[in-house]
């Protein structure tokens, strides 16, 4: 083959490449699922989501539990399909539990819950662990049929990577076990690399299942600086902030721009073939976030 050949050749592929990077992210973005939190009222929704989306409810320390089903009942009127997040340590008890999921699948019809260990370090009843949200048969009891599980690309305080995979594939199985399908909802993450390795490792671990890809959306620094310390991204205090230049850059560029094209490649390759969508952490308001997804796709065509 001559050179003007091979570089034809060479050439061609890239467009293919870039070509189905472009589609598969547009597949991705359109397929979003997005938290409320409080000051976000999911009446606002309406402008920005499509009905039908997955819309989860946080649930943080002081929250109150009949407010998160409120919400999740409007959201349900409003034709989305409400996930409430379950974090153990805030469960006082196994009836407190019971009660939460009941009242919530009563009044909200859920079938979709987002398992979080939560952000206190003890738990205020029996449940340390979202494993044991999961063990103790609440769950398919109340007619849940599916559960996401925490990912954590950058780790998480106390365990390595390795611990971490493990406990995952812990919570998969006993999902399994319990005829609970379960999906990975991930942390988010200011710098693709490690969202990157995190994929590869779960596919090279045999941890089978679809992945939702936690991206930050749109916001000034200081409010993603501190939900990233709230969220416990990176294994330290220093970690986090050695973001804070990507931090800005992102502002910069309106929205998570670097980190969604920087997932390119993975996102087409056998690592990321589980991936089903990107799940949008709103920080700076619902406005913004759907205004970055649209101005995305169209950028993408």
């Amino acid at each position: 083959m001559s050179g003007l050949a091979i570089a034809h050749t060479v050439s061609r592929s890239r467009i293919v490449q870039s070509a189905a990077i472009r589609e598969r992210t547009a597949a991705l973005l359109r397929a979003s699922t997005v938290e409320v939190y409080e000051k976000n009222s999911p009446r606002v929704l309406d402008s920005y989501f499509r009905s039908g989306t997955d819309v989860y409810v946080s649930y943080l320390p002081g929250d109150d539990v009949g407010r998160r089903i409120e919400i999740a009942k409007i959201l349900r009127d409003a034709r989305y399909n409400p996930v409430l997040h379950v974090p153990a340590r805030q469960m006082l008890s196994r009836d407190f539990l019971a009660d939460f999921i009941g009242r919530a699948v009563e009044a909200a019809k859920i079938e979709r819950v987002l398992l979080i260990a939560g952000d206190s370090t003890r738990g205020r009843g029996p449940y340390a662990t979202s494993l044991d949200i999961i063990r103790s048969g609440v769950l398919e009891a109340h007619g849940i049929k599916q559960v996401d599980l925490a990912g954590h690309p950058e780790g998480n305080v106390g365990l390595d990577s390795a611990e971490l995979f493990g406990v995952l594939r812990d919570k998969r199985e006993a999902a399994l076990a319990a005829g609970l399908q379960p999906t990975v909802v991930t942390q988010f993450s200011f710098d693709p690399r490690p969202i990157e390795q995190w994929l590869t490792s779960l596919h090279a671990g045999g941890l089978d299942m679809p992945v939702r890809l936690g991206i930050a959306g749109p916001a000034n620094p200081a409010t993603l600086l501190k939900f990233a310390l709230r969220c416990g991204i990176g294994n330290s205090v220093s970690a986090v902030q050695k973001h804070v230049g990507t931090i800005g850059r992102l502002l910069k560029d309106t929205g998570p721009d670097g980190v969604v094209r920087g997932l390119g490649d993975v996102l087409v390759s056998e690592a990321g073939k589980n991936v089903e969508c990107f799940h949008f952490f709103p920080f700076g308001g619902l406005a913004k976030t759907s205004a970055w997804i649209e101005a995305a796709l169209k950028d993408l065509g």
